[in-house]
């Protein structure tokens, strides 16, 4: 699921582009949550889940499977045909699906979960 975990200015960059997409992700979150008509219940779970996806960007955790997740959602978002948030659902899909194909970077909790590990073998 993770294939690398760059670190330097890719790694910086991988960050940014995380928190771009982790902070979208939860403003979109929080327009469903207080919008007048957010009396529905499926509009409370999917405001929730949003902010959900994007703390779980913004923290670098399980990345790849939030960033589809993320993708899924706004396309799904788009496909409703939500007005003026077009230019939003279509900039998140595209941060998303870029995010997905490069990982986490080396600045998340995946690399520290899921990264390289100094191997240490006892001398018998």
């Amino acid at each position: 699921m993770f294939s690398t975990f760059p670190g330097g200015s890719p790694g910086l960059g991988l960050l940014i582009l995380r928190v771009a997409l982790g902070v979208t992700a939860a403003g979109r979150g929080f327009i469903l949550l207080t919008e007048s008509g957010a009396a529905h219940a499926s509009t409370q779970i999917a405001g929730f889940a949003a902010i959900a996806l994007g703390a779980f960007l913004f923290a670098g955790f399980l990345s790849p499977l939030v960033s589809l997740l993320t993708l899924f959602a706004a396309v799904f978002s788009l496909a409703a045909h939500h007005g003026e948030t077009i230019a939003v659902e279509i900039y998140a899909a595209v941060l998303a699906a870029a995010l997905g194909f490069l990982g986490p970077g080396a600045f998340s909790l995946d690399a520290r979960f899921f990264g390289r590990r100094e191997i240490v073998i006892p001398k018998d």
